[in-house]
């Protein structure tokens, strides 16, 4: 018998009783007679109490508990070897399928769902997290008429590869919902879950019915759902998150977005990311090493490191300055493009410690190893990752970054510092929270495609009205992915 893998292995969190009973009692209400399939069944819990129930998951371990818990058929298989090759069909379809993200989502399991979801007629991202071809998956088991209650990651409402699977639903499904739960499912999990329910296998809608929830504990009669079209959708660029603010404010924030004094940080700037050295403690040395080494000054580059850099408004001379001062390890080895090296460079490329580097994937991929490619000068730096929101920074003293921010360059270099010095307005702080999406424990995170739909408006005057509307959204942002402000 092979060992069970781990909980994280399998992306296996299993359900609270309340997220349980809000989904079954839904999916097995006026459907066509026939099965239940939970497609990663777990220890069973949808399963109970259910009289035709069927069960299929990896995890021999899961099966056996599953096997003893419910009086359903419970199968010992990866769901995605099972579905091409059964005959059944299925009332409903309930659970909560694996949240493994494509990082771990590989090999094997990956191209069998993939292969089996393209089958279906559903081309979905090789980056999508595993949650999603478990949904179409099983969704293509379903009876005609039959439902789909699933626990969903709150991914669902900003992830780009999620896109695809909204719209198979609506093409799919006479009414979908997609249920927003502030309140965490899962205590023990970072990310944030929401619920998803599709009715009517075989028709289709023009509507994502989305209702925001602080918990599960609201009586569903109270539920008010709101009805977001697919051109409305479109509007938002298909993410869901937007949907989080109340409709006011997102009335206020499109009827401001149009306006002729604003713009797209996109469309006045190129956004990426900094280089990579694929082994940055060699690469990267405090100014008492490069001393010691005797490392030159023309071959070293001070570089930003990290967000935790990126806590002033500007890295000019003095902030280097004290960086230098206190010996943080700032001073990028940068070699690319020179022929001559000078001596000491050269026994500091035959130490022991870069032949280690030397060996790793992006230093043994290029020529020469040595040769860090990509180091440029931005005009401003913007943080990945944060609390209050990604902060963008001057750059006066033409240092350059690492891959852990983003690096900045104006269109045109003379806007730089009006757009650093307008950043933290309403409009734009705002923005980013409706751009970015929650990383778990109060983290906004924002990438490039993201950063490049943030609003800047340097020279517009809102009315104290439409600032307090933009604010109000923003608070409400910051309360949906758990921020708090110190």
């Amino acid at each position: 018998m092979r060992e069970s893998p781990n909980r994280k292995d399998l992306g296996s969190y299993y359900t609270p009783p309340a997220a349980v009973r809000t989904l079954v009692s839904w999916a097995t209400r006026g459907v066509p007679s026939g099965p239940v399939l939970d497609p990663s069944c777990g220890d069973g819990r949808f399963l109970a109490g259910l009289n035709d129930g069927v069960g299929v998951d990896i995890d021999p371990a899961a099966v056996a508990e599953a096997s003893r818990c419910v009086n359903a058929d419970i199968i010992a298989a990866d769901f995605f070897e099972w579905a091409p090759d059964t005959n059944r069909r299925f009332a409903a379809a309930v659970g909560n399928p694996p949240f493994i993200r494509y990082q771990r989502f590989s090999g094997r399991a990956r191209e069998r769902a993939l292969h089996y979801c393209a089958a279906q007629g559903v081309k979905l991202s090789g980056l999508c997290s595993s949650w999603a071809p478990f949904v179409v998956g099983a969704s293509r088991l379903l009876k005609r008429g039959g439902r789909l209650a699933f626990v969903v990651p709150a991914e669902i409402g900003h992830a780009v590869y999620a896109r695809e699977v909204v719209r198979y639903l609506l093409g799919s499904f006479e009414r979908v919902e997609v249920i927003a739960v502030r309140e965490k499912l899962f205590p023990d999990l970072s990310e944030d879950c929401w619920l998803l329910r599709a009715s009517g296998f075989g028709g289709c809608s023009e509507a994502i019915h989305f209702v925001r929830l602080d918990s599960l504990r609201a009586e569903e009669s109270s539920w008010a759902f709101e009805p977001v079209s697919v051109d409305e959708l479109g509007r938002w660029g298909f993410r869901l998150r937007a949907f989080l603010v109340p409709s006011s404010i997102r009335a206020a924030y499109l009827d401001i977005a149009v306006h002729a004094a604003v713009s797209r940080l996109g469309n006045v700037a190129r956004i990426g990311i900094g280089y990579v050295t694929g082994a940055n403690d060699f690469f990267h040395l405090r100014p008492s090493d490069a001393a010691a080494l005797g490392i030159p000054n023309e071959v070293l580059r001070v570089a930003i490191r990290s967000n935790r850099d990126l806590v002033v408004d500007d890295i000019d001379e003095d902030v280097v300055g004290s960086w230098i001062a206190n010996d943080r390890p700032v001073l990028l080895l940068d070699l690319a493009g020179r022929s001559e090296l000078p001596g000491s460079v050269e026994a500091y490329l035959e130490s022991e410690a870069a032949r280690a580097a030397s060996g790793s994937y992006k230093c043994r991929n290029r020529e020469p190893w040595y040769a860090v490619p990509d180091v440029r000068t931005p005009h401003a730096f913007l943080s990945i990752m944060s609390g209050r929101g990604p902060r963008l920074v001057g750059n006066s003293a033409g240092v350059t970054c690492t891959n852990s921010v983003h690096a900045v360059h104006f269109l045109d270099k003379a806007d730089a510092k009006r757009y650093v010095s307008n950043w933290r307005n309403e409009l734009t702080t705002l923005s980013c929270e409706l751009e970015g999406h929650a990383l778990g424990g109060g983290v906004l995170k924002i990438e490039p495609s993201e950063a490049r739909r943030v609003l800047l408006a340097p020279g517009l005057d809102l009315s104290e009205e439409q600032k307090e509307l933009l604010r109000s959204g923003t608070r409400e942002l910051r309360r949906w992915r758990h921020f708090r402000a110190a």
